[in-house]
């Protein structure tokens, strides 16, 4: 018997899945969503005019495509670059993490390891190659602060005290000794969350002398709700409230967040001067598939893009076939099935559901050596992965 992958005819891939996590490859990928994919891509065209880097936040409930939409919108900006865009986009993905005592300085730390000491240093060595007057264009790229001026300057270096001088722009707490070697008057954060903004921005603005663009896609932002602390809420408030100002045009972000309805966010995330700073069209919202044509859609176009079309040509017409168009490996009936079985429960019409019960249904043809996926095969496996 052959294996899963040549009996489906899939296209160098061993299962349905879409994860672009573990295969890049797959970030090209937005299925059955042409309207958000369009609000989507017209918003970050916009965004490269005013403010000038991307600010947005998508949202929806679990299983609705976040991470998906994330990837498919770092894969636009690298490969399909807005002509509006006034710097190759550097892009930076991650997944937050944050616990019950976290503040702005946990969040700017990750953020900061994302980047790398030996990108923003590559960046400070480039214009000290570019410029004559390098000390001078480097403070005014640190908003003409001399702390940041020296610990980015000291990047240039390649020993102990460029290591230090990183700790101090990721916000770790120096000891005396070592903010007096590199002349630094006090640890990074300790006047507030805005002073780490302002390092960030400063490295920002960096990347943009070397025509770079630097845009985060911070994910899984509902663990804000983690944060209990009265205090450690109100930096991390203060820190992307500090982010979002119209006038950082050097750090973008693109942020995804769980959520079924707005009012469910992380409560820092619809405040109303993050929304008034961000703007209401950024807030995206990616809700489940409304109607049984768009699952059709859905399913149609993930089954055309992860099978190989020649050799499903190849592959019916061996085996005497009649298969729907786009429709492979499933019957024509079982495929109208498994449309109606996912918006029997619209709060089920998700891509996460909808992809797992193709899966299921596939691997259940293949075990009973089944050449196509039938109503029997649907009916015996959607209602478990629809519940």
């Amino acid at each position: 018997m052959q294996d899963f992958a040549t009996w489906f005819c899939l296209n160098n891939r061993q299962n349905f899945t879409i994860d672009p996590q573990v295969n890049p490859d797959d970030a090209q990928y937005y299925f059955g969503r042409d309207d958000i994919k369009e609000r989507l891509l017209r918003q970050i065209r916009r965004s490269f005019i005013a403010p000038g880097v991307p600010k947005m936040m998508v949202w929806g409930p679990y299983g609705s495509g976040k991470t998906q939409t994330l990837f498919y919108l770092e894969y636009s900006l690298k490969n399909q670059t807005p002509a509006s865009a006034k710097g190759a986009p550097h892009t930076l993905y991650l997944t937050v993490e944050m616990r019950s005592n976290s503040n702005a300085s946990h969040l700017h730390m990750q953020m900061m390891e994302a980047l790398g000491k030996s990108t923003v240093a590559a960046w400070v060595r480039d214009l000290f190659n570019s410029t004559s007057e390098f000390d001078k264009a480097l403070l005014d790229l640190a908003g003409n602060d001399p702390n940041i001026f020296l610990a980015l300057r000291e990047l240039r270096a390649t020993g102990e005290s460029s290591f230090v001088a990183w700790r101090w722009l990721t916000g770790q707490a120096l000891k005396g000794g070592e903010l007096s070697g590199l002349s630094l008057t006090r640890s990074l954060g300790e006047v507030g969350a805005g002073d780490m903004v302002n390092a960030l921005v400063a490295i920002g603005n960096l990347a943009g002398r070397v025509n770079q663009k630097v845009i985060f896609l911070l994910d899984e932002l509902e663990e804000l709700q983690n944060v209990k602390a009265g205090d450690a809420a109100e930096s991390i408030h203060q820190y992307l409230r500090r982010l979002s100002e119209p006038a950082n045009a050097s750090v973008g972000f693109l942020i995804g967040f769980k959520a079924d309805v707005l009012d469910d966010a992380p409560a820092i995330l619809r405040r109303g001067d993050i929304v008034g700073r961000v703007g209401p069209s950024n807030y995206i919202d990616i809700p489940p598939l409304p109607a049984v044509a768009d699952v059709k859609t859905f399913v149609k176009e993930l089954l055309k893009n992860l099978t190989d079309s020649a050799k499903v040509e190849t592959w019916v017409a061996q085996n005497g076939l009649s298969v729907g168009a786009g429709e492979f490996p499933f019957e024509h009936s079982a495929f109208e099935l498994l449309a109606d079985y996912a918006t029997q429960d619209i709060t089920r019409a998700l891509p996460r559901y909808i992809i797992n019960a193709i899966n299921e249904c596939a691997i259940q043809a293949w075990d009973e050596e089944k050449l196509l996926i039938d109503d029997a095969i649907v009916n015996n496996v959607a209602p478990f992965a629809f519940s």
